[in-house]
């Protein structure tokens, strides 16, 4: 038959031979192919999603961390995206006029503990007698120079006593040899006084015999007053030296009594000084604290106003934020209005990390946690929605290492709203445009 036909016209061979399988074949192919594609279509379905873009926060507030003096920045002792631990030296102001007046409240304190223990010294001195006119060892290891002035000091203090000390004792010594020489004189004059006396009676009994003369008697009356008169003047003047010795003790013991409240009066004065010095002391202190700014906590700075120093700051001034470690890493996103009205909390979501490739790298699940109640305007988007979605893990694998996922990276998130089939979502421009069929504006 097929060398029949091939000597036949061609328009007969055509119509002679029979149709080819393999056509019936490709048709039957392609039935099938739109029949599973249909299927796939009608019975498959892909995920809805709500695509928004926001950045990593944390979800504890930034700590700020503010000046509370005006004054010059001396030192930044960090810098932007630093790691730091509570307690650490942020920034450091100029605080020299501090520093000038705490050092000059220590010296005096110090001078004046230096001379409350001269006091001390001198008082034991004044009540003893004796003392070694050095300060403790701890004074001359503490400033050498501080504690030989009060030694020196000491030392001519208790020399301008010593010296007062022996004009006292001049005195007194010379009270002493005339109380001495007085009493000489009393206990000569008392034994010549019976002496005198019995002569004068045994020349008054002559007289009255007439023995002796007139003169005679009155010479030996004479004599025997004198001798009365010299033991009455010589315990008189005894007396007078004993009334100046006893005056002389007085002196001294009020000069002892004068100089020992001078040295306790001098010496509360000067511990009441010190109290108010270390008040003072503690109030600069304070104030010197301010002028060294600390972390609050630990976490990473951001937000620093000044990289290095010269610049002025005034009180409660933000100079720097710190973004605790504590705090839970989480999405803060933007959802467009058309996307907002079918999110709901507990949503899933996938997070794409815009800083490391999402191809290699991967993103970090997450869940929905919360949508603002009310919209807020952004220059690009118009009205949107603050959305807060909560991540699954703090770190992302990278090349390896696992790098964590700091405040501040872009992300993009895609929030699971629903699903709906293939077809319908291929089905959806066509439906759209048949709602605009016949409708004008």
């Amino acid at each position: 038959m097929k060398r029949y036909r091939e000597f036949l016209p061609a328009v007969l061979e055509v119509q002679d031979s029979p149709p080819s399988p393999a056509g019936r074949g490709i048709i039957w192919c392609v039935m099938l192919t739109m029949s599973a594609a249909l299927l796939w279509a009608a019975w498959g379905k892909v995920d809805i999603v709500a695509v928004t873009q926001g950045k990593i926060v944390v979800s504890e507030l930034s700590r700020p961390v503010n000046a509370a003096v005006t004054a010059e920045v001396a030192a930044v002792m960090v810098r932007e995206g630093m790691h730091v631990a509570q307690g650490q030296p942020l920034i450091k102001f100029n605080d020299g006029h501090l520093q000038a007046q705490i050092k000059e409240n220590r010296l005096r304190r110090r001078i004046n503990r230096f001379h409350i223990a001269r006091l001390t010294l001198l008082n034991r001195y004044y009540h003893q007698g004796s003392v070694t006119a050095q300060l403790p060892p701890a004074y001359l290891q503490e400033d050498v120079a501080l504690a030989e002035q009060a030694a020196l000091r000491l030392t001519a203090e208790i020399e301008a006593d010593r010296r007062e000390k022996a004009v006292f004792d001049s005195r007194r010594a010379v009270l002493l040899a005339q109380l001495a020489e007085g009493q000489v004189e009393k206990a000569l004059a008392e034994n010549l006084l019976p002496l005198f006396r019995e002569q004068y009676q045994a020349l008054e009994a002559l007289y009255q015999k007439k023995l002796t003369s007139r003169d005679s008697l009155l010479e030996s009356g004479k004599k025997y007053t004198e001798s009365r008169h010299r033991v009455v003047a010589a315990e008189t003047r005894a007396q007078e030296v004993r009334d100046s010795l006893h005056q002389i003790d007085e002196e001294a013991q009020a000069r002892t009594a004068d100089k020992t409240h001078a040295l306790a009066k001098e010496s509360a004065e000067r511990s009441d000084e010190n109290r108010v010095l270390e008040t003072q002391l503690n109030q600069l202190q304070s104030l010197s604290a301010q002028y060294l700014l600390r972390a609050p906590v630990s976490g990473t700075v951001e937000s620093l106003v000044f990289r290095d120093a010269g610049g002025a700051v005034e009180p409660a001034q933000e100079l720097l934020k710190i973004v605790p470690d504590s705090g839970e890493r989480v999405a803060e996103v933007m959802v467009r209005n058309q996307d907002v009205g079918f999110l709901r909390p507990g949503q899933k979501a996938a997070v794409k990390i815009s800083t490391f490739d999402f191809t290699r790298y991967g993103w970090v699940t997450g869940e929905l946690r919360q949508v603002s109640a009310d919209a807020v305007e952004d220059r690009e988007l118009g009205l949107v929605y603050r959305a807060v979605i909560s991540l699954k893990q703090r770190t992302l694998m990278v090349e390896g290492e696992e790098k964590l996922l700091e405040p501040g990276m872009q992300v993009t998130g895609e929030i699971k709203t629903g699903r709906r089939t293939i077809l319908s979502y291929l089905l959806s421009p066509v439906m759209e445009a048949l709602d605009g069929v016949g409708k004008q504006r």
